[in-house]
């Protein structure tokens, strides 16, 4: 009987662990709106957007080495009427600032010089840079020691020259 009982006990458990029929399958249906997932930080080389020379300022590119006063650097066209527009009351002392000056430095797409004012240079001196690829200029004067800084359209991402320029008159205080 003890036979019995096992036989019929494994019978019954067959029924109830058996596979499903057809009708108690439930059929899923793709979700439309789920995402397949995906890696957004994928590494990529090719992104980097390195901008070239905006068009007016190609010809700057030849002043590397030059004086500012031998290439009238401040007489070119689009700096002349752009300087007076970011500059305003203060051109003038810009201008007064802005009589002795080393040769111009041309470099990574920056032009870079900077001036003084005769027999007061460390004290009152002037400085322009131009980012000719993205088409900015930028000025400092220096006032007795004390720099201000313009941007036109009010950038403040000063090229490191004329950050280094500044810096100059805050190591002298």
């Amino acid at each position: 009987m003890n036979l019995m009982y096992k036989l019929a006990l494994l019978c019954i458990l067959m029924i109830a662990c058996g596979s499903p029929s057809e009708s108690s399958k439930v059929k899923k249906v793709p979700d439309s709106v789920t995402m397949i997932p995906t890696d957004t930080m994928i590494q990529t080389t090719d992104t980097s957007i390195i901008p070239s020379l905006v068009e007016s300022w190609k010809a700057y590119e030849a002043f590397n080495g030059k004086y500012a006063l031998d290439v009238k650097l401040l007489q070119q066209h689009p700096l002349k009427s752009r300087l007076k527009a970011i500059l305003g009351e203060d051109e003038k002392d810009f201008m007064l600032r802005y009589k002795v000056t080393p040769p111009i430095e041309v470099e990574s797409g920056i032009l870079f010089n900077e001036g003084c004012k005769p027999h007061d240079c460390t004290v009152d001196e002037a400085a322009i840079a131009i980012d000719m690829r993205k088409d900015v200029i930028y000025v400092g004067i220096a006032r007795n020691k004390a720099v201000k800084l313009f941007g036109e359209r009010g950038d403040s991402a000063y090229p490191e020259k004329l950050l280094q320029w500044m810096m100059k008159f805050e190591e002298g205080k």
